[in-house]
């Protein structure tokens, strides 16, 4: 392509900024379509007399603006009309409310729905004693020692069989013991993801994933979630366009919607894996919480061809301060992740790998698990009931599992001023602009009932109700 651009140096206006306006005109009058790709860089600069580095802070600066996006290795091109909201804005790099400082956490008197770690309450402190014990026993000062940085391998053993009752085949050599979710997404983005490498996130998403593939330079585009996944033509497209290098999903009870991924779906995106060359970073982030009798397998349980990366964190089912997940890791991106965990932590803690251990070898893990369901499955169904019940007009999915509810606000109220509002009467929850790029957030707040008894749902509630019928009022 030529495009007919004038410069002119004799003015105060930087050579770069007058290829950037022009360029922009073009595309905003409809001269530049969309996938109409731009002159290289070499060619621009070349045919305009001006230094390559000129070129690339215009294309830069088009690309900050979301008027173009770089196809690796096949150049720049012209975004469509109506797929830019879908590139990555900047991201305020949030946490949810309950997470916001650990070391000044909200006292007795807050009903918290923000955090979706367990209630302390639900832990068995004497079971966790008679098994730490039975490790000092058995192992003495060996349990302090630094472990490989792969895992304890007993407990790699022990994690195989543990993964097969979710349909996943492997070895104890795919295996790698993680210090939780965040630190296995940390490591798959430095082993992966390269700064200008495309990822893919759903929409909305964990805001925490989305810092650590920012850290790597990534630019992220946003998949809008349906309640059984992403639209299948709809990613296929972006696929296409964007050819991303990973993408990160939450298949059963995302966070924050609880979508479900359908089968079908899960089955689809492994063909558009291989078809277009991606990886699929799963993270399993409460597939064990599943209170129908449904059975839901994971994606990696479909994969024939190693494009599933499998994120389990045992944080909400097994001692959230532990700290302790596994990843499932295909064989040929094995060696860059061990280098990325070994940057990382050099290993994960010795003690809490083999209590973990003992958890599953003799059974507690599992009945634990079932305990956990049963309870869960109580505050789920309440948190249904006191929602329909106490905040009139608002509208939610209801997936049958995990630890939230991702509610849908009535019409012109702000999840954020809602939650300002609600923290003044000691009750907070999660706004969704939490895990939205933008303002669709402000209609969405994410309740969960990990962390709050039946008493506290039906008070937290009716809090909430009143103050949104407060809002109504106002506006």
């Amino acid at each position: 392509m030529i495009l007919d651009l004038k410069i002119d140096k004799n003015v105060q206006e930087p050579v770069y900024f007058q290829i950037y306006e022009q360029i922009r005109d073009l595309i905003a009058s409809g001269a530049l379509k969309g996938e109409s790709k731009l002159p290289s860089i070499r060619a621009l600069s070349k045919a305009l007399g001006v230094n390559s580095v000129t070129v690339v802070t215009a294309y830069n600066m088009l690309e900050k603006d979301r008027y173009v996006y770089k196809r690796q290795g096949s150049g720049t091109f012209v975004i469509s009309k109506g797929e830019d909201f879908l590139l990555n804005r900047e991201q305020p790099m949030y946490f949810e409310p309950g997470e916001l400082d650990m070391e000044n956490e909200y006292d007795d008197e807050y009903i918290d729905f923000s955090i979706s770690a367990p209630d302390p309450k639900l832990f068995s402190v004497k079971d966790f004693r008679q098994v730490m014990n039975e490790v000092l026993e058995e192992d003495g000062a060996r349990a302090f020692m630094y472990q490989k940085s792969v895992g304890y391998r007993p407990l790699r053993d022990a994690l195989v069989d543990y993964a097969a009752n979710y349909g996943i085949n492997c070895k104890s050599e795919d295996i790698y013991v993680v210090s939780g979710a965040q630190q296995g997404i940390d490591i798959m983005a430095k082993a992966l993801v390269k700064s200008g490498d495309c990822v893919f996130v759903e929409q909305p998403t964990y805001s925490g994933a989305i810092a650590a593939f920012k850290s790597r330079g990534a630019k992220l585009v946003e998949v809008p979630l349906q309640k059984d996944g992403p639209g299948i033509k709809e990613l296929e497209k972006l696929v296409r366009i964007y050819k991303p290098v990973l993408f990160y999903a939450m298949p059963n009870f995302h966070n924050p919607t609880g979508s479900i991924y359908s089968d079908r779906k899960k089955r689809y995106m492994l063909l558009l894996a291989k078809k277009y060359d991606f990886r699929i970073l799963e993270d399993d982030y409460s597939g064990d919480l599943n209170y129908t009798d449904q059975k839901l397998l994971p994606i990696k349980a479909y994969d024939n061809n190693d494009r599933v990366i499998y994120l389990k964190s045992f944080s909400k089912i097994f001692m959230p301060g532990f700290r302790l997940a596994y990843m499932v890791i295909p064989e040929d991106i094995r060696r860059k992740a061990a280098d990325a965990k070994i940057a990382s932590d050099i290993s994960t803690s010795g003690l809490m790998q083999r209590i973990l251990c003992k958890y599953i070898q003799k059974g507690i893990l599992e009945k634990h698990i079932k305990f956990l369901r049963k309870e869960f499955s109580v505050r789920y169904l309440e948190m249904v009931r006191a929602i329909k019940k106490t905040i009139r007009g608002a509208s939610f999915f209801e997936p049958g599992g995990g630890l939230n509810l991702w509610v849908n606000l009535p019409d012109g109220i702000s999840s954020q001023e809602l939650y300002e509002n609600c923290r003044d009467k000691k009750v907070i929850f999660s706004p969704g602009t939490f895990y939205f790029n933008d303002e669709k957030g402000q209609c969405y707040m994410r309740m969960s009932f990990a962390a709050t008894n039946i008493d506290e749902i039906w008070k937290g509630l009716s809090i909430i109700g009143m103050e949104v019928e407060k809002l109504k009022n106002k506006y």
